[in-house]
């Protein structure tokens, strides 16, 4: 399993590091051109509306959405928050997805639509069994 995000190599391998994941598995798209390649969501338009905060949290307890925002802040603070955020601030405003293969057979296909929009973690994991 691999995981890419917004944002430089090192902002990865420390925010990775943050979540106790290890950070070779951990990758930076910065300038975004992999998640141009796959036709991933960009712009205003799909950042916060109430209906995806509101998945988001149905998703997430407390507990967990306060690991994740101490991680980002422990990451921040090792590094500084102008390296772990994007260079080019545009990159914020991209949209993720999740993508499941097995060799090169695509199992699962999901670009998240806005913030919150992500995979269902039942259908994950019935991909990885």
């Amino acid at each position: 399993m691999f995981f890419v995000g917004v944002g430089t190599g090192e902002a990865a391998a420390e925010f990775a590091k943050e979540l106790g994941i290890d950070p070779k598995l951990c990758f930076g798209d910065e300038g975004g051109v992999a998640g141009d390649n796959l036709g991933l969501q960009q712009g205003v338009g799909t950042m916060w509306n109430p209906p995806a905060v509101s998945t988001m949290m149905e998703r997430n307890d407390e507990d967990s959405l306060k690991a994740l925002g101490e991680a980002y802040k422990n990451a921040a603070d090792n590094i500084g928050i102008q390296n772990l955020a994007p260079k080019d601030i545009k990159d914020t405003l991209r949209q993720g997805g999740t993508f499941v293969f097995k060799g090169d057979k695509l199992l699962l296909e999901h670009y998240d639509q806005k913030v919150g929009d992500n995979a269902k973690i039942s259908d994950i994991l019935a991909c990885v069994k």
